[in-house]
């Protein structure tokens, strides 16, 4: 991967007619779509619609699926992490991803945060401040600090999931991927979640894939609305979904699709 400096006028990830087909159908048609630094959008969409694809394309996870065909370029800062001399794992470090329910290891809470510092082998100090950086950009560090050593799957659903939001950001990602974190949560930890996605979106890129609407209204500065495939509207939060130029985006956002 390039060099992260001297990119201040450069999308953080720069989406150039994306398009993943199968055998027998199109899930992604040439989808186009700038991510800026500290932002945080929200993609939003029927079931099926192409979302989870579309998020797990940005790096590079959708290429774990066999059958996949990826067309067109994903760029981070200015660089395609497409390019056969680009490395995924790489890629992933710098957009770290958050599955839809937590995966926590069986291991304790300090060593799941750790975890992908262990992979690169960094020294142990390393290790202590970065985790204990992303525990607390993550919200998670005044439930956890007394009892690092203790099991993660101790923890309640939420402060797993949080957790895992710690894990991608011990390495310190420019861009994090959300696909439905608060969809197997109750209200308080969605609350929970969704104040540290508030805080991190001042530092970093924030990618949020959501089937709730009051969600996206909540914390995103910015909805992308896919339906079929097809990027149909993007723009200001307060703008799609208050006043959207597309009926399309109307009837989902007022849950009156025909």
């Amino acid at each position: 991967m390039t060099a992260e400096s001297g990119a201040m006028t450069t999308p953080v990830v720069a989406v150039d007619g994306v398009s993943v087909r199968t055998r027998d159908r199109t899930i992604l048609d040439k989808i186009s779509l700038d991510f800026s630094a500290r932002s945080l959008t929200a993609v939003v969409g029927p079931s099926g619609c192409g979302k989870t694809t579309f998020i797990r394309t940005l790096n590079r996870m959708a290429e774990l699926t066999p059958g996949l065909r990826i067309q067109g370029r994903v760029l981070y800062l200015g660089q395609d992490v497409y390019d056969p001399t680009v490395n995924p794992v790489v890629v992933r470090r710098r957009m770290g991803m958050v599955f839809q329910r937590p995966t926590v290891f069986p291991a304790s809470v300090f060593e799941n945060a750790a975890f992908g510092l262990r992979l690169v082998r960094a020294s142990e100090e390393e290790i202590d401040a970065a985790v204990t950086e992303a525990l607390q950009r993550a919200g998670l560090w005044d439930e956890v600090h007394s009892h690092l050593d203790g099991p993660a799957l101790a923890l309640s659903g939420g402060q797993q999931q949080r957790l895992c939001i710690a894990r991608a950001l011990a390495v310190r990602p420019k861009v994090l991927l959300l696909d439905e974190p608060t969809s197997a949560l109750d209200p308080a930890a969605t609350q929970r979640v969704e104040a540290t996605l508030q805080h991190l979106k001042e530092e970093i890129v924030v990618i949020l894939v959501t089937h709730n609407v009051g969600q996206a209204a909540r914390v995103s500065d910015r909805v992308a609305f896919l339906h079929s495939g097809h990027l149909v509207e993007v723009g200001a939060t307060a703008d799609m979904l208050e006043r959207p130029r597309e009926k399309l985006t109307e009837q989902f956002i007022t849950g009156r699709f025909e």
